[in-house]
């Protein structure tokens, strides 16, 4: 079991899953709140929330890799939405092919929304923007390289013109530029050092910072500045012994306040680990706010 994050107006969105998926809501104290969606793909018996966003509207999107497929569900849960691919087709490796998505973000509202979706494996087309309205796609090109690779996508955000996608199998973020609307150009990639761990989720802190979790061999939740050079660990495995106040295991996503104070020390960041177990508050700085768990079972 694994899952996702979304922060949202306040709002803290959490998907788990094993074979019947979940979205449930929260606030930043963990006391459950009205929105909880349950669901399963009929064709597969299964399906996952490997990736969740929130539109301007409200309506929530999710990446069901399990199935894969893109799902989209009103606050109230019902499902309005649903894009993937004919079964003889997912395997393929061309333009607006989603094969199975693992993370995914939405910008803009009504007729010019559209999806950024990331794929699982080692893909040219694994990073697309497709048109809501319409269902055009265009692919968007590892490194700069037309006929490059992403290999093993395994979390992606877009904030404020920025990109950034978290590659498990290069240990590497790579980062562009443009707002989804218009074009979208590489600018750099740095490397996650091995002693780190696989990058596993990556968040877009919005004034040139990105925030990098870690996991396998070590777990992590760390910050990069806007060159790709490490700045500081937020967080330390629990086995570390590093004396920071905040321990993560396994994070499987990350989520940063946006609307809430600038200065680190009260911005929060919420953390998915244990295997979707386990949410952990925490400040920009890396100090522990708290975390609940216990979840509906999913």
């Amino acid at each position: 079991m694994q899952g996702s994050l979304r922060l949202h107006a306040g709002v803290l969105y959490v998907g788990r899953h094993a074979l019947t998926a979940e979205v449930a809501s929260y606030d930043l104290d963990g006391r459950a709140l009205e929105t909880r969606i349950r669901f399963r793909d009929e064709r597969t018996g299964r399906s996952s929330v490997d990736g969740l966003d929130v539109d301007e509207d409200r309506r929530i999107w999710v990446a069901d890799g399990a199935a894969e497929r893109v799902r989209c569900f009103s606050l109230f849960g019902r499902e309005v939405a649903s894009v993937g691919d004919d079964p003889a087709e997912t395997a393929k490796d061309r333009r607006g092919a989603l094969g199975a998505p693992v993370d995914l973000r939405v910008v803009g509202a009504d007729d010019e929304t559209r999806l950024l979706v990331a794929s699982a494996g080692r893909r040219r087309h694994a990073l697309q923007v497709l048109h809501v309205a319409s269902g055009r796609g265009r692919s968007i090109a590892p490194l700069g390289e037309s006929e490059g690779r992403f290999d093993r996508i395994r979390g992606i955000d877009h904030f404020d013109g920025t990109t950034a996608v978290a590659e498990a199998a290069a240990a590497r973020v790579q980062v562009f530029d443009g707002d989804l609307l218009g074009r979208v150009t590489f600018r750099f990639a740095f490397p996650v050092p091995a002693e780190l761990g696989a990058p596993e989720a990556v968040a877009v802190v919005g004034d040139g910072r990105l925030l990098v979790a870690t996991a396998g061999a070590r777990s992590g939740l760390h910050v990069f500045d806007a060159s790709g050079s490490w700045l500081r660990a937020l967080a330390s495995d629990e086995a570390s012994g590093d004396g920071g106040e905040a321990r993560v295991d396994a994070p499987a996503a990350i989520a940063i306040e946006r609307d809430g104070p600038e200065a680190d020390r009260a911005r929060r960041v919420a953390v998915l680990d244990r295997d979707g177990e386990r949410v952990q508050v925490l400040s920009l700085d890396g100090r522990a706010f708290g975390s609940f768990q216990g979840f509906a079972g999913a």
